[in-house]
């Protein structure tokens, strides 16, 4: 079963009050899942129990239909799942800019393509090159962003042929492009999604900097437990590489010369800044974006159930972003991309749409 999702974007203009986003999604299958799981739970009879009267059901239905979409608002790493969807957009939206400037791309046929902001800049805060520190530049992190979405769509192309299932990246496109719907489809979108959001949680400790230092590995050695007291194999081979490992460790510091041991200070010193002034500024650019839909008061994400009837069920979902700078406040970077990565970075910048929406992962899917 599918159904149309219609999207539309419109701008509220209000006296002493900044303009809005709003979007607006409709999930007709997601609704009827809901419609199918409020009567089939409340129609399952109790053990002992007389059958529900007609306002019973009502009440039972409308307490079962709020559990299931309470999941939406359901806190995850400090931030509920609707919360961390406002953020992802809100980067989609703009705010990414901060990280990649205003990113641009020119076609085989010569002609300009301004780049959409996949949502996932955010992972690269602290991970930028700065005047105070080495890393990626603005191009760079296009680039990579577009090297996961290439890998993405090869293997997603590659399952299709091996398992004679073109039909199901076909489909899976349909739902990107929220022209179609279909929950197996949907709970494989949130799944790889999920997989890229892993990968990209850890960006920044994929930075040089978090590299330990001879003496660093040294004491994270000392640091571990007696390598694990269990007699068995396993522990007498684990507590043997350990041991092993340590020792070298240590003939390597040993056989440093005086100055040696003093250029690895100095670095350990460097790597521990670097690595401090990183992670403060990842925390401080994802702090800011939630503060800003918070302290916006604009930022909202409501759902609308409508389950009179199976066929007329559906959840709406309304989503109202602040305003932003516009991307044009950022200086224009030129990003070098293949027509296979070009390719790869436009799948990317749609996949989170749906992955990360919170009905995508809600138990109406999950289930």
């Amino acid at each position: 079963m599918t159904g149309t999702d219609e999207v539309r974007r419109h701008t509220e203009i209000a006296i002493d009050r900044a303009p809005v986003e709003t979007l607006r999604h409709q999930w007709p299958q997601l609704g009827q899942e809901l419609f199918e799981l409020e009567h089939t739970l409340t129609d399952i009879p109790g053990v002992g129990r007389q059958p529900l009267t007609e306002q019973e059901k009502k009440e039972q239905q409308a307490y079962i239909r709020n559990t299931i979409i309470s999941h939406v608002y359901h806190e995850e790493e400090n931030h509920s799942l609707d919360m961390r969807y406002l953020a992802f957009l809100l980067l989609k939206q703009g705010r990414a800019g901060i990280i990649v400037d205003n990113p641009y791309t020119i076609e085989k046929n010569g002609n300009r393509l301004d780049l959409p902001y996949t949502g996932l800049e955010g992972y690269y805060a602290g991970v930028e090159k700065t005047a105070n520190r080495p890393g990626l530049t603005s191009e760079e992190i296009v680039q990579e962003e577009a090297t996961v979405g290439t890998q993405l769509l090869k293997n997603l192309k590659t399952r299709a042929i091996e398992r004679n299932s073109w039909n199901d990246f076909i489909h899976l496109k349909k739902a990107l492009a929220r022209t179609e719907q279909d929950i197996e489809i949907i709970s494989t979108i949130q799944l790889l999604w999920g997989t890229v959001i892993r990968r990209l949680h850890v960006r920044i400790y994929h930075c040089p900097e978090f590299e330990p230092t001879l003496t660093e590995q040294i004491e994270d050695l000392e640091r571990l437990p007696g390598a694990s007291q269990s007699n068995s194999e396993e522990g007498t081979k684990l507590r043997r590489a350990l041991e092993a490992t340590r020792g070298r460790l240590h003939r390597e510091h040993e056989a440093m010369s005086n100055d040696a041991r003093e250029q690895e200070r100095l670095e350990r010193r460097r790597r521990e800044w670097m690595r401090e002034d990183r992670l403060t500024e990842f925390h401080r650019f994802h702090d800011e974006t939630y503060q800003i839909l918070t302290t916006s008061q604009q930022g909202r994400y409501s759902l609308d159930v409508r389950d009179a009837t199976l066929k007329d069920a559906t959840v709406i979902e309304t989503i109202t972003l602040p305003t932003i700078p516009d991307r044009q406040t950022y200086p224009p970077t030129l990003v070098h991309l293949t027509p296979e990565q070009l390719e790869g970075y436009l799948f990317l910048a749609t996949f989170g749409d749906v992955g990360g929406d919170p009905l995508a992962r809600s138990v109406l899917v999950d289930r």
